[in-house]
């Protein structure tokens, strides 16, 4: 956790460092471990571990689990070699772990969870924050050779010394004493170091690369063409495009009959916020003066509305969509229609039930970038759709077909977009590099691009829990929606959503 987002942070990473390297091992685990020799939190982490590998349907932690793990914990940072680090840990604990295999047991963490420096006392309150401040303190203290607590520049060095593992050179001694002493008074002292490992510890602002501030948003440093594509990678590779609902309604993870169910929860909240596109593209031609913009925006609009060119219908064809099926009508209808379909398929509609805290922060997003005018609007059109939209409308149609044995002629609305929208995402492009020429102005697109995404990926987490929340029992005497069993004209769907889960039972009423 302290290896991020600093060169100094960076040197802990390049020298394997653990907590455990200021602890004394006292045990070597081999074989089984008994509950006797863990703490209740290592127990109840161990149960955990258990039963969601079951769940998966596998006998031991591999690297594809463990970052679902980390996808259910809400990790959003850099997973590089973290895998790796905890293999080592594993082996660390145990000498005859081997490393090779790249799959943990779940004996082979009891046996980490029992070892120091893993051991957490019984009467500790199990807390990564004080953990981790112990940690700090414990590192300060020990590089606090003269015990004055403060570090001059030679105990600087002589901990970066124990940290490498080998002679620090010059350069990055004086770079992380400057680093360490904030007030210049030529002596670290135990505010400032925890201050500095605290940071380390935090994303920096906008959670692209190191150098992206300073470097990307600079026109004198880097291209127009630069910016937009460093920006592109960070939204390629956001969760708000790989999110592990995404991936999982893909593969039809949950199951056919309950991913169908999330994709229809998913598209009847879907609806909600993006049906304001178009509007959008048209705000946006108001504000543009280069006509070729205005000529390719417009173009776009068009096949917004379902004008196409002959090749894209023929295309359409040959891919079993007929041509009267989607000439003529907007891709907003064809959306409402597929939405309608799946609800004739499953025999129950969300659509008056969908509870607004799912779209909040999407529309939240879309009102803030917005005040922003001209930049916001690209970014909304580009980053936070056109770029974006292709790739995450593959894994909804890939789950619907899984799900539902969609046709392509049923599916058509995802089709068209997954390829207009590619051509689409190219053609913006050029209006948003035309339009970040000013560091301001990539200030103002990177705001809104992030601000965009992470609304995306809120928009994911609260459709699953939408998805519990249905779970739950519906029935309330004093409701007025039909979700209960007081309106007698839903009851049908009702117990029609519940048929599955009461086999076996006699309905009394």
């Amino acid at each position: 956790t302290l290896r991020r987002r600093s060169e100094f942070a960076g040197l802990l990473a390049q020298s394997g460092l653990r907590a455990s390297l200021y602890l004394e091992r006292k045990n070597s685990i081999n074989g089984n471990v008994s509950k006797s020799n863990m703490s209740e939190g290592a127990i109840a982490a161990i149960d955990d571990l258990t039963l969601q590998l079951k769940f998966w349907g596998k006998s031991s932690l591999d690297e594809e689990a463990f970052n679902l793990l980390l996808d259910d914990i809400g990790y959003s940072r850099d997973r590089d070699g973290l895998f790796d680090d905890l293999l080592e840990d594993i082996g660390y604990a145990n000498p005859f772990f081997d490393v090779t295999s790249r799959t943990i047991s779940v004996d082979n963490m009891r046996q980490m969870y029992a070892s120091e420096p893993y051991r957490i006392p019984e009467q500790a309150v199990f807390n990564n924050g004080e953990a981790l401040m112990s940690f700090v303190e414990a590192l300060f203290r020990t590089a606090d050779v003269t015990g004055d607590n403060v570090l001059d520049y030679d105990e600087v060095k002589q901990m970066l010394r124990k940290l490498l593992g080998s002679e620090p050179t010059q350069e990055v001694i004086d770079e992380a004493f400057k680093a360490l002493d904030v007030d210049g008074d030529g002596q670290v002292n135990f505010e400032e170091f925890k201050s500095f490992m605290l940071k380390a510890n935090v994303n920096d602002v906008s959670d692209l690369s190191s150098d992206f501030n300073e470097a990307i948003l600079s026109p004198s440093h880097s291209s127009d063409l630069k910016f937009v594509t460093e920006l592109e990678k960070y939204c390629e590779a956001h969760r708000g495009v790989n999110h592990h609902l995404l991936q999982n309604l893909a593969t039809a993870a949950f199951g056919k009959k309950e991913t169908a169910d999330i994709l229809l929860r998913f598209l009847s909240a879907y609806s909600k916020f993006n049906s304001n596109f178009i509007s959008n593209i048209n705000a946006l031609l108001e504000m543009l003066d280069d006509l070729c913009h205005i000529e390719v925006l417009t173009d776009n609009l068009e096949e917004e509305m379902g004008h196409y060119d002959e090749e894209t219908l023929v295309e359409g064809e040959k891919m079993g969509i007929k041509r009267e099926s989607i000439e003529g009508i907007p891709h907003r209808q064809l959306f409402i229609e597929l939405v309608e379909l799946l609800e004739t398929k499953l025999a129950r509609s969300y659509s008056k039930f969908i509870p607004d805290y799912i779209c909040e922060k999407l529309t939240h997003a879309i009102e803030e970038s917005m005040k922003h005018g001209k930049l916001g609007l690209l970014a909304i059109l580009y980053f936070g759709s056109e770029l974006i939209v292709p790739q995450i409308y593959s894994y909804i149609l890939d789950g619907l077909r899984l799900s539902m044995g969609l046709t392509n002629e049923e599916a058509k609305f995802f089709i068209l977009h997954i390829d207009m929208d590619k051509d689409h995402a190219d053609s913006l492009r050029e209006i948003i590099i035309a339009n970040c020429r000013t560091k301001a102005e990539r200030l103002v697109l990177v705001k809104c691009t992030r601000l965009l995404l992470e609304a995306r990926v809120s928009f994911y987490d609260s459709v699953l829990k939408y998805g519990s929340e249905m779970s739950e029992p519906v029935f309330d005497v004093h409701a007025t929606d039909q979700r209960c069993f007081s309106d007698i004209a839903s009851r049908s769907n009702i117990l029609h959503m519940c048929r599955d889960h009461i086999k076996g039972a006699t309905v009394l009423d």
